[in-house]
């Protein structure tokens, strides 16, 4: 049983209120479909979530008088109950032929949904003027009625009603055809086109009414049902209008009408009168009846024994034919068998010469192998030693390749290495470079400082010879200056050592200054930093110095002195002068 699932109605109606794309839709607000078949979806299409839907089980539509109610039937009706005479409310027979204008080529389709599996199947119809101009005759109005399974390829969103089909989503108010509006014949070619490119929509076309009818009841869809319908809307009142009935006769033409066929009476008229002629006679054929069930169970019987004699026959006689037949065949058989003995004898004697020569072929052929085999691993030794040979070049080169690989990460990192150091030695050579001149004024700064250390060391030195020489002759001057000549020579030889320590405490100013310098703590282009400058003053320190114990010297009062040192030398005394530069 199928229920009504979508309407489409293209390009028809009524002048003033025409269809020009529009579809009512009755799908998803059922019940769940019990027995779902499988279906696959469009292209475009979303899959489906879940089971699919039955339509609205009911709908009612609200419209004022005139408002298009009793038009949208009439147009339904006339897919599914096809005829003039067929046509919804009132009696003109060419209320249909004005939904339609000259240049219309109008489309009515209707999508029926099965309620058990939810399969879909699209009916539809198509009309128009030939020649396109309205007229009176009716027939030049051409009607024909089609119908396909939806599926991939076709479905009642994508009909061929015009030139191009759109296939994005539907959008409500906008028409999914597109250009120009095809008629009757080329609506029928691209259905056909289609029908032929895809054989699952089944699509059939149909031009006369009662093939139609026909095709409808083999679909599923039962046109009486809607006849009933039309009679129920005949006048646009009620159902319980159909079964109003005044008496017997009228509801007996009403059951007859809807049981039987109108287009075939007369077969309905044999049909009652045979059954009358056989109520006529029920007495005569109950024992008719009676003695013929009798009878049959007693020829049953007769014929059940003698279809067993039959079969006991048929069985002896077969046995015994067999019997005989299995006589004659082992009497053949052992004629034939005693020529094979005979004959396997003699080819048992053969087979013992073959025996023999082949187990001599046999040894000869197992010599033959062997020798075949040594060949063969000896080929095989020395094939698979050259192999070897090969393999062991190649695992030496393969070593090779692989310690090559691994030294040249080490390689790779002592170029990295030399690289750098050449860049250092070049950075050092350039700053070597960069620091010549400041290099050899140090050092002529340096030179000219030791120089002027031992000129003034050796002044120091012969100054000091010259007052031990000054002691010794104040000494023999007398004995009252022993004690001061004493003091002084301690304080001679202290300013000996001091010089020594001096000397030694210059060097090691020098290594640290020299140090410092190239540490880069001492800055020796600065003016206070240059050890010429620094010799200056240590020579001017020495000039103030010398100058100071002469003119202490010359304030003592002589005191001459004959002591010796042991080694018969006299002592040679100095004493420290003040001022001297410290370090």
């Amino acid at each position: 049983m199928y229920e009504l699932s979508r309407v489409r109605l293209y390009s028809i109606g009524p002048a003033g209120a025409r269809y020009a794309d529009t579809v009512l839709d009755l799908r998803g607000v059922g019940a769940p479909v019990p027995d779902p078949a499988p279906t696959q979806a469009e292209f475009f299409e979303e899959e489906p979530v879940g089971p699919p839907r039955r339509p609205a089980p009911a709908g009612v539509l609200f419209l004022e008088n005139g408002g298009g109610k009793s038009v949208l039937l009439k147009l339904i009706f006339s897919v599914m109950l096809p005829g003039h005479r067929n046509t919804l409310g009132g009696a003109s027979s060419g209320v249909l032929r004005k939904f339609l204008l000259a240049d219309d080529c109008g489309h009515v389709a209707l999508e029926w949904q099965h309620t058990l599996t939810g399969e879909c199947v699209v009916v539809g119809k198509v009309s128009e003027w030939r020649g396109r101009q309205v007229s009176n005759d009716p027939r030049k109005f051409a009607e024909a009625w089609y119908s396909f399974r939806p599926g991939p390829g076709l479905s009642l969103d994508n009909l061929p009603v015009a030139e191009a089909t759109s296939v994005r989503p539907a959008v409500e108010g906008v028409s999914g055809a597109q250009g120009r509006r095809r008629t009757m014949k080329g609506f029928r070619d691209a259905l056909t086109e289609a029908g032929k490119a895809y054989p699952h929509l089944e699509v059939h076309w149909e031009e006369i009414h009662d093939r139609w009818n026909e095709h409808l009841g083999d679909l599923g869809l039962d046109p009486e049902l809607f006849r009933y319908q039309r009679e129920m809307n005949a006048d646009e009142g009620e159902a319980a209008g159909l079964f109003a009935v005044k008496k017997d006769s009228d509801f007996t033409d009403l059951l007859l009408r809807a049981v039987t066929d109108t287009r075939d009476t007369d077969g309905l008229a044999d049909l009652v009168s045979g059954f009358g002629n056989k109520l006529g006679r029920r007495a005569e054929l109950i024992a008719e009846r009676e003695f013929t069930a009798g009878s049959v169970d007693l020829l049953g019987r007769i014929v059940e024994a003698a279809g067993a004699r039959s079969r006991a026959r048929e069985v002896h006689t077969g046995a015994e034919r067999r019997t005989r037949t299995l006589a004659r065949r082992l009497s053949a058989r052992a004629v034939r068998e005693r020529g094979r003995t005979g004959d396997l004898a003699q080819q048992v004697t053969t087979a013992a010469h073959r025996v023999t020569e082949a187990e001599g072929a046999r040894e000869r052929s197992a010599l033959i192998a062997a020798e075949l085999a040594y060949r063969h691993a000896s080929l095989a030794l020395a094939a698979a030693e050259k192999g070897a040979a090969a393999q062991k070049r190649e695992l030496a080169d393969a070593r090779t390749l692989h310690s090559a690989w691994q030294a040249a990460e080490a390689v790779l990192r002592h170029r990295a290495a030399a690289d750098r150091s050449a860049r250092v030695a070049a950075a050092i050579l350039e700053a070597e470079r960069d620091a010549a001149p400041a290099l050899a004024a140090r050092s002529r700064a340096a030179v000219d400082l030791v120089r002027a250390l031992h000129a003034a060391a050796e002044g120091a030195e012969a100054l000091a010879n010259e007052e031990e020489e000054k002691s010794g002759a104040l000494q023999e001057a007398g004995e009252a200056a022993h004690r001061d000549a004493t003091s002084a020579a301690t304080e001679a030889q202290r300013a000996r050592s001091e010089i020594g320590h001096l000397r030694q405490r210059l060097g090691e100013v020098e290594q640290e200054t020299a140090e410092a310098v190239r540490a880069g703590w001492l800055d020796d282009t600065a003016p206070d930093a240059d050890p010429a400058r620094a010799a200056l003053a240590a020579s001017d320190a020495e000039k103030s110095a010398v100058a100071a114990w002469d003119a202490s010297r010359a304030a003592e009062p002589p005191r001459p002195s004959a002591r010796t040192t042991r080694n018969g030398v006299r002592p040679r005394h100095w004493r420290a002068r003040s001022g001297w530069p410290s370090c």
